[in-house]
């Protein structure tokens, strides 16, 4: 048997693991791109594509649409420009979705430009100003936590215009909390 091996000099300065933007360094892309989350063989999300590129820690996606579902049935559909599922460590099967953020529930729908899944949580969570509508009526604020189905949500710096014909089955909970 004959084996080479080919060696050369790099004249490149290596790149450490601690030098930032390491990981917006492609190692693979793909155009089309599907994945879902289970456990215990219960189906928690799904998460679809245009493209996607992976980076080691997390994926990202563009044109994304990511379906939650609670009990077997989709809670919540959102639509982005840009998305990320984290693969490793505390952040493992987190989402993060960016640009133009659109989610549609049974409950109403949901506007921001920031939107993380915290899948361990089982919640929603839009650090910057977000915007609920149910019927005419709208609610904006920040650092909004909720559930997928929009049905109980939780903001600071509140701007509301409620009709009482769109909140009669809803009860919306203006409450200060801090994330964890």
């Amino acid at each position: 048997m004959l084996f080479g091996v080919t060696c050369c000099k790099s004249t490149e300065t290596p790149v450490s693991a601690t030098d930032e933007g390491i990981e917006a360094v492609p190692k693979q892309k793909l155009d089309g791109f599907s994945t879902q989350h289970t456990e215990a063989g219960v189906l928690k999300w799904t998460l679809i594509g245009d493209t996607s590129t992976f980076h080691g820690s997390y994926v990202e996606v563009e044109n994304p649409t990511v379906q939650i579902f609670e009990n077997g049935v989709v809670s919540i559909t959102f639509n982005s420009e840009t998305g990320k599922q984290f693969l490793n460590g505390t952040k493992r099967n987190n989402l993060h979705l960016t640009g133009n953020v659109v989610g549609v529930s049974k409950d109403g729908k949901l506007f921001t430009e920031t939107l993380h899944w915290q899948n361990l949580a089982g919640r929603l969570y839009a650090p910057d100003e977000a915007t609920v509508v149910r019927g005419d009526s709208t609610w904006t604020g920040t650092e909004m936590f909720a559930n997928p189905t929009l049905e109980t949500v939780k903001m600071k710096n509140n701007e509301f215009t409620l009709y009482p014909k769109d909140e009669k089955a809803h009860e919306y909970h203006n409450t200060s909390i801090e994330p964890e």
